[in-house]
């Protein structure tokens, strides 16, 4: 794909925030079996009853929590991301456009055929997170090595997508 003067833009799709959420409802329902609420306990051959139980509830608790914010994303139809050449925005991390000038360096984490877009702050004093991304920044670092991440999961758009937009638009002597 070819970019000439518009920006990308990722909105919210609502086709994978569905998917997500039906998941994110069969971990749900493991958790609850595993917690014995369901069907009888699963008779564990490795762990105690007790622990399989626990992991049960844990698991009910957050992808529960998860589900939650899925559907609170479901009825959320603002740009989530925004790659242009005054910089970048995503909505996960905060309101600000943050400028190429600002971005050191832009990198590409992988788990489990997840990719994700990292960027490298010059001052990432300047571009503090809020709401979710405050609470989990520190272990994004320490995974990534990188400030901000951008994740396409939920969206109409697609990571080759976003990362062909940002070989567009970066300037030259940004780029790493």
């Amino acid at each position: 794909m070819v970019f000439t003067m518009n920006d990308f833009v990722a909105y919210p799709s609502r086709g994978r925030i569905v998917a997500m959420m039906l998941g994110c409802a069969v971990f749900v329902g493991l958790g609850a079996w595993f917690a014995g609420l369901v069907d009888a306990l699963p008779a564990p051959d490795r762990y105690s009853a007790a622990w399989t139980a626990t992991v049960g509830w844990a698991c009910m608790v957050l992808f529960g929590l998860f589900w939650a914010l899925w559907v609170l994303s479901l009825f959320d139809s603002r740009e989530r991301v925004r790659i242009g050449p005054n910089g970048v925005r995503t909505a996960q991390w905060s309101n600000d456009t943050i400028p190429w000038s600002e971005i050191a360096q832009v990198s590409v984490w992988s788990s489990y055929g997840q990719d994700m877009i990292i960027l490298h702050l010059r001052d990432r004093s300047r571009y503090p997170p809020r709401g979710l991304a405050s609470l989990i920044a520190g272990m994004n670092r320490g995974l990534s090595g990188g400030d901000v991440w951008i994740s396409l999961t939920a969206t109409n758009r697609s990571f080759e997508e976003a990362m062909e937009a940002i070989r567009v638009f970066r300037p030259a002597s940004d780029s790493a």
